[in-house]
């Protein structure tokens, strides 16, 4: 079951890749997330192809300022997140294999959502994109949220199943979460209400074919 495919149309088209930081991505980051290993290739891969086809590649970074002045209620759930997500740290730089590239841009969040007190609609709207791509981790947080927001923005999402990357969840009261159910869930509950989602290789393929109609 798909309930929506959109038009792609690479001019007004935009890749955002979320919070794939060295705190999230290498083993010995204080927030790991196991399964990003198996997401970065594919999304190396989907960043040069949307560089050809002249799209616009935007890193979401996850930072604070550290002094504890900009956490707010997140610093009641995450105590030590002034010190993990703090400015000029290593732990907040994008991992090596998804290094920003000339002419890519980073927009720097101090919450869950790519939208909350930044200027990426900004950014968006100056280059009249109206379809975002998704990808990164984690994804029934900062992706969905990034997700949601630009939903009730207008803007077309397209989430790639096969390049966001979740994580599993201790009991909380209601039994513990693998990462394999939070995927499935967080994938459906998109698809059904917010975004269009696909693989990867689909996604390029659905560029490819529509930057040659333009050409």
């Amino acid at each position: 079951m798909k309930k929506v495919s959109w038009n792609l149309d690479p001019r007004r088209t935009a890749l955002i890749v979320v919070d794939m930081q060295k705190v999230f991505c290498e083993p010995d980051g204080a927030l790991y997330v196991p399964s990003t290993v198996e997401i970065v290739e594919r999304i190396a891969g989907l960043a040069e192809a949307c560089r050809d086809a002249s799209l616009p590649v935007i890193y979401l970074r996850h930072v604070v300022r550290g002094d504890g002045s900009d956490t707010g209620r997140m610093r009641d759930l995450y105590p030590n997140v002034d010190t993990i997500l703090a400015r000029g740290t290593p732990g907040i730089e994008i991992i090596d294999a998804l290094a920003p590239q000339p002419g890519d841009i980073v927009v720097d969040k101090l919450f869950y959502s790519g939208f909350h007190n930044t200027d990426l609609d900004t950014i968006l709207r100056s280059r009249d994109i109206d379809t975002i791509i998704v990808c990164g981790t984690v994804t029934n947080v900062c992706c969905e949220t990034t997700v949601r927001d630009a939903a009730h923005r207008e803007y077309k999402v397209i989430v790639l199943a096969d390049a966001n990357a979740a994580m599993p969840y201790p009991d909380m009261g209601f039994g513990a979460v693998s990462a394999q159910d939070v995927q499935r869930v967080a994938l459906t509950a998109m698809a059904y209400e917010f975004a269009e989602v696909m693989d990867t290789a689909g996604l390029i393929a659905r560029l490819g074919a529509a930057v040659s109609c333009e050409r």
